[in-house]
This record gives C-alpha cells, sequence and structure tokens, in this order.
C-alpha cells in the first residue's frame, strides 16, 4: 500500500515538472537548387542569311534575253555565262564591219604587192620615179583604210562581248530578274548575283545597342556561334534601325539564304556559372545576399552578382551543386525559426 503511494507521488511529481507549453510549427518557405552551367546575356533579334557581298548584273547593250544559263540557287564559277543578250542591230554593224575590213585587206593586198614589182621596174629604169612614189602612196593609203576597218571591228567586238554576262566572282544567282525573250536596254537589272560565302544581317533599334559594342562581340543563333564583324555607322528608316553584320566560320550551320532565325547579341557570358532565380537575390543595408538551406536553419551569404539570363543570375562566389536556396518573401522570413523547405521548380 505504501509502495503504491509512492509510486502516485513520484509520477505526479514528474508530470508537474514537464513544459506543458505548444512546440512552434517551423515555416514554410519556398526553395530551389541553383544551377551550374553557363550563363549568357544579352538580346535576341530576327537575323536573315545573306550572302557577305552581292551585286546586281545590268544589261550593257540593247537587245533581247535570249539565255539564262544559271538557274536561281545555282553555284557558279567566276567568269561562268550568266546571261546570253542577243543585240541584231550590233550584230549586223559587225558583219558590214568585217566585210569592209576584208575588202580593205584585199586591196590593200593588191597595191602594196604592186609597190614591190613597181620598186624591182624602177631599178631597172623602167619606170620613172614619179609612178614609183605615187604607187608607194597608194599602198600607204590603203594600209590606213585597213587599220582603220580593224579598229572599228576591234570596238564593235567590245560591244559584242557585252552581250554575254559573266560571273565576276565565285557565286551563287540569287535571284533573276528578267525572263528569256525579255527586251532589254543598257541598265536593266538581268539578275543579283552573291558570293558564296554567307553571313547574318540583323537590324537592330540604335537605342538597343549596348555601349561598347563592336566588332569581335559574340553572337548566339539557332544551331551555332558567329562573331560581329560590323555595325553600321547610321541608323535607317522610320524606327532607326541599325544594320549589323555577323561572320560565321562554320558555313554548314546557316540555312539557304533568306532563310531568318533568332539570334542573340552577347553582352556578357560564362560557361561555367553558379547561377540564382532572380526572385532568390535579397538586398539590405550590408549588401546583396541569397538565403541558403542548411538543416533546418537558413544561412545568410552574401553575393556579387554577374550575368543574367531568362530569370537567372550568376552569383559569386558560387554554391556548392545541390545546394538549396529560398525564392521570395525573403523579407518577411524569420531567420531564428526553423524551417519546412518546399521544393519549387523555377
Amino acid at each position: 500500500m505504501k509502495t503504491s503511494l509512492l509510486l502516485s507521488l513520484l509520477f505526479m511529481f514528474i508530470a508537474c515538472g514537464e513544459d506543458d507549453s505548444p512546440r512552434e510549427a517551423p515555416q514554410a518557405v519556398r526553395v530551389t537548387q541553383v544551377r551550374h552551367g553557363p550563363i549568357v546575356q544579352g538580346r535576341s533579334y530576327l537575323a536573315q542569311v545573306a550572302p557577305q557581298r552581292s551585286v546586281n548584273v545590268l544589261a550593257q547593250v540593247q537587245g533581247t534575253v535570249s539565255a539564262l544559263p544559271v538557274e536561281d540557287g545555282q553555284l557558279a564559277a567566276k567568269g561562268a555565262y550568266l546571261a546570253h543578250i542577243t543585240a541584231p542591230d550590233t550584230m549586223a554593224r559587225l558583219d558590214r564591219v568585217r566585210a569592209e575590213r576584208e575588202r580593205a585587206q584585199q586591196e590593200r593586198d593588191y597595191v602594196c604587192g604592186r609597190l614591190e614589182t613597181d620598186r624591182l621596174l624602177f631599178q631597172a629604169g623602167d619606170i620613172a620615179a614619179e609612178q614609183l612614189d605615187a604607187s608607194e602612196k597608194n599602198c600607204s593609203a590603203v594600209s590606213l583604210a585597213v587599220d582603220a576597218a580593224q579598229s572599228s571591228e576591234k570596238e564593235i567586238l567590245v560591244v559584242t562581248a557585252r552581250m554575254s554576262e559573266r560571273a565576276p566572282f565565285d557565286g551563287v544567282v540569287l535571284e533573276h530578274l528578267v525572263e528569256p525573250g525579255q527586251t532589254v536596254m543598257p541598265g536593266t537589272p538581268l539578275l543579283v548575283f552573291g558570293s558564296a560565302e554567307l553571313e547574318l544581317v540583323l537590324q537592330v533599334p540604335s537605342t538597343d545597342l549596348a555601349s561598347g559594342l563592336a566588332p569581335g562581340a559574340a553572337v548566339l543563333f539557332d544551331g551555332g556561334r558567329g562573331t560581329l564583324s560590323s555595325v553600321g555607322a547610321w541608323a535607317k528608316g522610320p524606327g532607326q534601325l541599325v544594320d549589323l553584320r555577323v561572320a560565321v566560320a562554320d558555313q554548314g550551320a546557316l540555312p539557304p539564304v533568306g532563310s531568318t532565325l533568332n539570334a542573340r547579341l552577347v553582352q556578357a557570358e560564362i560557361t561555367d556559372a553558379c547561377s540564382v532565380p532572380l526572385e532568390a537575390l535579397g538586398e539590405d543595408q550590408q549588401g546583396l545576399y541569397v538565403l541558403m538551406v542548411q538543416d533546418e536553419k537558413l544561412l545568410r551569404v552574401a553575393v556579387v552578382p554577374g550575368p543574367r539570363e531568362a530569370g537567372w543570375i550568376a552569383v559569386e562566389p558560387p554554391l556548392e551543386a545541390g545546394s538549396l536556396v529560398v525564392v521570395g518573401q525573403m523579407e518577411i522570413i524569420d531567420m531564428d525559426r526553423e524551417i519546412l523547405a518546399v521544393e519549387v521548380e523555377s
């Protein structure tokens, strides 16, 4: 009986010594994993694939387009025929001049042949000096006539050579501007011819150009990488657009001429960055920081920001791979309370 009473008193004493106050529940915080990998900061634009250089091939004579040997998109080596123009008036003139030249040559051959004979006769005393002098003058006159006919023929041959247009360099026919059978005048555009080497052309508002943007800057595009080769000297049109040209070493990475693709002008780039969502970056009187989960507590880590891309920002010093950082509502978090980490995707 006494033993039972003592045990009852002991239990009552132990029970009175326990803390009956409710335990504070942990605070729920949204967290996400840091990322490790490349991060690129820049602006994206539509770019067009274009030849590095292109020219309009113009008609140099009046006539009719008789042939366009190279099709649109087909490669042509330097000197290859691109267009033929038939010019009946020019060809008729060439025929007349050739006939005149041949007649003058025949007359020269006859008259100057007589001169050789007259010289022999003069040496033998069979003709007078006056007759030899007349023969020499006749030979000189017909020789001058041959020279004049040959000069005229050369001039017309220069014109006839312009009836056929050749490729000025290795390249490709981008577009035919005329069709066979069409009458053209000197200066009429026949076709557009471009180099086989391609590049990207971007039109960027002048207000978007980053200060210090210069040739040599990196440009990323769908399927490849290029280098800014030139920045237009002035803005054009109502939108004040500036032409930017991008050289691409790997020509096989580019689609055909005229295609459009997305291109990004790189302003800053880190190949192996530690990055966090922008919402994970906080700021107080001590500077910028992130809240990193450590066991069931939070640890404030001071960071220095770097390039940003698609809602993420690189930070230094790098955090360990797999680390969890708080995302959003950082100003209301109680650093002294335990946390319940709720991982979310960012």
